[in-house]
């Protein structure tokens, strides 16, 4: 079966599921997307508007209906919800290979690449979940579930085959340092300063007094099973490698896509690492709104400061190292450590309490983040060049 075929005839039975998802919930949601279903089938031969519709509805339907689909038959067969659930992990995985393949890999110019890689990893795992009602709501499946881990999986899937269709390379470790035992060691003691760093920006935030904010951090903070914001202890882990898999995937394939789209510009390497970082930072003005984890305007703006430094020092290490398992692992660990707190760190202000402690907060982690990033820049622009060339196959060379 050809990859055109696939899509095809995943059309018609998304079109069919529509037809009944409609008849069942009389939904909006579900009365658009048939609409833009019959729309798809209608331009097939126009090659170009059928391309567009894919990118811009068919994983978003793809996924939705999916998920509509499984969540109807956990309702209808609660007996058998685990294994439903299972095949709804599964099935979440590979929904969007058709579309994939067809409608992202036949995109050629790398701007356009850049703009539905960034409309694809935004809008995927928008819309419905899947509810586990009669399950222990404190096992694990009900906190992988409630992580949104297979999200994370499911745009490891996307970026995986667009980077081999686009001809460019994907991995979570180059061979950067083979042979060369001196960078190896440079390596080893820029990771350890990075999981320092880490330690240093969370408890900066938890600081009593200035003891606290470079040794005397208190670990009976961090209990998973007394989460401030979790009760189910799996969901601490799983959504901190939620994290760390998603937005750090994420950030390979727009920093990537941003070194060849900026090859012609001297300052490229710049650009791609500020570009990269803007885009991870802005999705968390989105945090204003979530219905968990709501923050104020305030501090909303204050972490979409401190978001934006640590993306330029993680765009930065994955440049200079061509290890993308360092910043997942970084960035997993920060994330179990925030989810991790317990109700105590709610407790009092602290040194950075306050609209003016967190806008200080965010100024000195934004200083902290951007200076360790120039100076990964400044001290190995030749190995960055080097692993720039193996990530893109020299497609960003001048």
């Amino acid at each position: 079966m050809t990859k055109v075929n696939a899509l095809k005839i995943q059309l018609y039975i998304n079109l069919v599921l529509a037809v009944l998802l409609v008849a069942r919930y009389h939904d909006i949601y579900c009365e658009v997307y048939l609409g833009i279903l019959i729309l798809a089938l209608l331009v097939r031969k126009n090659k170009k508007l059928f391309q567009l519709i894919s990118i811009l509805f068919l994983p978003i339907i793809f996924i939705n209906q999916f998920i509509k689909c499984m969540r109807l038959l956990i309702e209808i067969l609660p007996n058998m919800s685990v294994i439903m659930y299972i095949l709804y992990l599964a099935g979440l995985l590979v929904v969007i290979i058709p579309v994939t393949k067809e409608a992202y890999g036949a995109i050629k110019k790398p701007i356009f690449q850049l703009l539905a890689t960034i409309w694809s990893t935004i809008t995927i795992g928008i819309g419905p979940s899947i509810e586990l009602n009669n399950m222990n709501q404190d096992g694990f499946l009900v906190g992988l579930n409630k992580s949104d881990l297979v999200f994370a999986l499911v745009i490891l899937v996307y970026v995986y085959l667009v980077t081999k269709i686009w001809n460019y390379n994907f991995s979570f470790s180059f061979s950067t340092f083979k042979g060369k035992k001196l960078q190896f060691i440079s390596f080893i003691i820029i990771f350890v300063v990075t999981i320092w760093l880490i330690l240093f920006h969370f408890f900066m935030g938890l600081a009593q007094n200035w003891q606290e904010i470079f040794w005397n951090w208190d670990f009976s903070l961090i209990n998973p099973g007394d989460s401030a914001y979790f009760k189910n202890v799996w969901r601490v882990y799983l959504t901190a490698i939620e994290a760390g898999i998603n937005e750090e995937v994420t950030r390979y394939i727009d920093l990537l896509l941003l070194l060849v789209v900026l090859k012609n510009k001297k300052w490229q390497i710049e650009g791609a690492v500020l570009g990269s970082a803007i885009l991870f930072a802005l999705p968390h003005i989105g945090n204003a709104f979530s219905s968990e984890l709501r923050l104020s305007a305030a501090m909303t703006t204050f972490q979409v400061i401190d978001t934006f430094g640590f993306g330029c020092f993680a765009a930065a290490l994955i440049l200079y190292s061509g290890k993308l398992w360092v910043t997942v692992v970084i960035h997993a660990l920060y994330d179990f450590l925030v989810f991790s707190s317990t109700p105590l760190t709610q407790i009092g202000m602290g040194l950075f309490g306050g609209i003016l402690g967190g806008f200080s907060y965010a100024i000195i982690s934004l200083i902290i983040w951007v200076v360790f990033s120039i100076f990964i820049l400044v001290k190995y622009p030749k190995l960055i060049r080097h692993n720039i060339q193996i990530m893109t196959k020299n497609q960003s060379l001048i």
